[in-house]
C-alpha cells in the first residue's frame, strides 16, 4: 500500500490524509472519487498437531523458506472462522483431517512490522494420522523436542514459543499466549489454563 499512487477504482491520484474522527494512521484517499484505502492486518493461522510429546512438522515446498521446517498453516479466508481456517489449511497441506471443534487456541500474535495477526491452535490426537506430501508440504515429520533439528526451522524467531509448547506437552500445563512481535523481538504474556482443561473450559 505504501507504494500505491493511483486509485484502483477510478485511476485518480492518491494522497495521504488524516480522516475526521479516525485516531489511526493517515490513509490513502483518492482525490477524484474519494475512496479511502485502509491497510488492515492480514490474519494467518497455524496448528500444532500433537501426539504425545511429538508435534507434526512440514518441510515447506514454497517460498519463503522453502525446504525448511514449519508448522502447517496459512491465510484465513473470507467466510470462515479461525478454527475452520486452521482445519482447512492442515488438511490441504498434510491430508490430516481435524475438525474445527478440536482446535484449541494457543496464541494470538500481532506481527507489527508485517501488518499481520497470527492465530495459533493446537489439537491432540491419540495416534499419528496418515499424512501425504503436497505442493506446500514436501515432507511431513513428527519430532519430539529432542528430535527436532532446530537449525532447520523456517522461522528461527519462534524458537522460544516452540520450546514452550514442548514444555507444555511434557508437563500437561497449557496457557494462551498473547503478545506482539516487532523489529526488536517477541513480547508475550501467558494466561495459564486450569490443568487438564481446554480453552472452552471442557476437560481435555
Amino acid at each position: 500500500m505504501s507504494g500505491m499512487n493511483f486509485c484502483a477504482d477510478c485511476g485518480g491520484k492518491l494522497h495521504l490524509e488524516k480522516q475526521p474522527g479516525d485516531a489511526g494512521a493517515s490513509r490513502h484517499v483518492c482525490q477524484q472519487c474519494h475512496h479511502v484505502y485502509y491497510q488492515n492486518p492480514i490474519v494467518l493461522v497455524a496448528v500444532y498437531v500433537c501426539v504425545g510429546e511429538s508435534i507434526l512438522w512440514i518441510r515447506r515446498g514454497i517460498a519463503p523458506a522453502a525446504g525448511r521446517l514449519a508448522l502447517p498453516g496459512g491465510y484465513m479466508e473470507k467466510g470462515e472462522t479461525p478454527e475452520q481456517a486452521a482445519s482447512r489449511e492442515l488438511e490441504e497441506e498434510t491430508g490430516v483431517r481435524v475438525t474445527p471443534q478440536q482446535m484449541q487456541l494457543v496464541s494470538v500474535s500481532s506481527v507489527l512490522h508485517m501488518t499481520q495477526t497470527h492465530l495459533v491452535f493446537r489439537c491432540h490426537l491419540p495416534v499419528r494420522p496418515q499424512t501425504r506430501e503436497t505442493r506446500e508440504a514436501l515432507q511431513c515429520c513428527w519430532y519430539s523436542r529432542a528430535q527436532l533439528p532446530w537449525s532447520e526451522l523456517a522461522f528461527a524467531t519462534i524458537t522460544p514459543q516452540i520450546n514452550e509448547m514442548y514444555e507444555w506437552l511434557q508437563s500437561g500445563d497449557f496457557a494462551i499466549r498473547i503478545g506482539f512481535v516487532d523489529e526488536t523481538g517477541s513480547h508475550y504474556r501467558n494466561y495459564p489454563l486450569a490443568r487438564g482443561m481446554s480453552v472452552d473450559g471442557v476437560a481435555s
